[in-house]
């Protein structure tokens, strides 16, 4: 049996000349949860910013939900919004359970066929639909599609600049890779931008991208995974933790530092500290935001309240006083490990000690140590981001190529946790490992 026949529930969301609604849920169909319908309003508004007006939307993505589904989405041109503005977009999204996914092959291109582009005032209510999807995979004709396969297949991410969407390669990667790599693997045939972290993904060519150490060049050395040259990585996956492991016997000073080193530093006089300081709002002039600027990053933050469960209080709230809210609420304030503490668990704690120091590391991010200046809510935007980012100890996120709202969605990214949290034995000799288990189950996963 080639084809499945693979129910799905979808909606619409963006922005469209026959409504004055902004970006919002168009219609969908009656089996949508609200978390589905929220989830999809965050990954899209992360779709990246257009990089010239002559780029057009297209291809398709696909990436699972944090609690749900796979997602399939067409990102489509609608033209002008309704106050005449170029370059609305729509999102046609199709939800398919995680099982029938794998029904499907884990083949998003087999719906590629009951996506959507066009839609009209009548649509308000969308069906849950069914498509028969053609489990075979498309044979493997061109070599770069072997060579993105190996990399995808080994657990890494290629992001290729191109001219356009990627349909036909990407068919060929998916029909390379084994079932057990496709179950997980997320692609983006176009897109604007990759702050979704696709592991295969396409971008115009005029799109400034920052790739981690996770990314591969494919064409630096044809038949072989290489990284990105922009992240080459010297060292291998035991070599890192080997580094981990000795830079957690240093002292908790001399440890903050290599964590959080930054060249804009101040010297206390009683100490030989070095202690990173706030952004300078003189640096950042009085340049104005655009109002479609300023509304984007609203919508980013309060994307971020609802992802990380932090209540807001005022629906018309101003962004630097969600921002407040923010580094105000989402704070860890309980015990930490000691210095002593991570030497023993570097030097003896084994799997589960090495587990503890991500737990550690985790939690770091989130300490209230780093409050927000005086002054803080009538500095300019740009400023009030970056001094943001820097009370979370995440000062590399402080660079000039995102747009204000992709700063917003960095920093939910870099909040977000990707290690193990599960009770681990260790707890009953290291008190502080229960309160860091206890704050970090209630945080979001990436």
């Amino acid at each position: 049996m080639t084809s499945r026949r693979i129910p799905f529930e979808q909606a619409v969301y963006g922005s469209f000349p026959f409504w004055n609604q902004g970006y919002a849920i168009l219609a969908h169909s009656p089996g949508c949860r609200p978390e589905w319908l929220a989830e999809l309003r965050q990954v899209c508004q992360r779709y990246g910013e257009r990089p010239s007006a002559d780029v057009r939307a297209g291809g398709i993505f696909a990436l699972p939900l944090v609690n749900g589904p796979w997602m399939i989405v067409r990102p489509s041109e609608q033209g002008c919004d309704d106050q005449g503005r170029p370059g609305a977009l729509g999102f046609h999204a199709l939800f398919v359970s995680t099982a029938d996914y794998r029904a499907a092959g884990c083949n998003p291109f087999g719906f590629a066929a009951v996506l959507q582009s066009e839609w009209n005032a009548d649509t308000r209510v969308l069906p849950a639909g069914v498509c028969v999807v053609d489990v075979r995979s498309d044979q493997t004709e061109e070599p770069r599609s072997h060579r993105i396969a190996e990399a995808v297949a080994r657990g890494r991410r290629v992001a290729l600049q191109t001219d356009g969407p990627i349909d036909a390669l990407a068919r060929q990667v998916w029909g390379a890779l084994p079932v057990s790599a496709r179950k997980r693997a997320t692609l983006a045939t176009w897109a604007f931008g990759n702050d979704l972290r696709f592991d295969l993904v396409a971008v115009p060519r005029a799109t400034r991208l920052t790739l981690d150490d996770s990314y591969v060049d494919i064409d630096s050395q044809e038949g072989s995974e290489t990284q990105h040259p922009r992240t080459r990585d010297r060292f291998g996956r035991r070599a890192r933790w080997v580094l981990f492991g000795l830079g957690a016997i240093l002292s908790g000073v001399v440890l903050h530092f290599t964590l959080h080193r930054r060249s804009d530093t101040i010297e206390l006089p009683s100490v030989s500290v070095q202690v990173p300081r706030a952004p300078d709002p003189a640096a950042y002039g009085n340049e104005a935001t655009e109002p479609d600027e300023r509304r984007r990053v609203v919508e980013a933050l309060i994307s971020l309240t609802q992802r990380f469960g932090v209540p807001v209080p005022n629906p018309n709230v101003e962004p630097a006083e969600l921002m407040m809210h923010i580094a105000k609420e989402l704070r860890y304030r309980g015990p930490l490990l000691t210095p002593d503490d991570r030497t023993r668990l570097a030097g003896e704690g084994g799997r589960n000690g090495r587990l503890a120091l991500r737990w550690d590391e985790s939690v770091r991010r989130y300490l209230d140590d780093r409050p927000l200046p005086d002054g803080f809510a009538r500095g300019p935007l740009r400023w009030q981001l970056d001094t943001l980012v820097w009370s979370f100890h995440l000062d590399d996120l402080r660079t000039t190529h995102r747009t204000a709202s992709e700063v917003v969605h960095a920093l939910a990214d870099a909040l977000a946790i990707d290690v193990p949290v599960h009770s681990i034995p260790l707890a009953a000799h290291f008190p502080p490992l229960a309160a860091y288990e206890t704050f970090l189950t209630r945080l979001p996963r990436r």
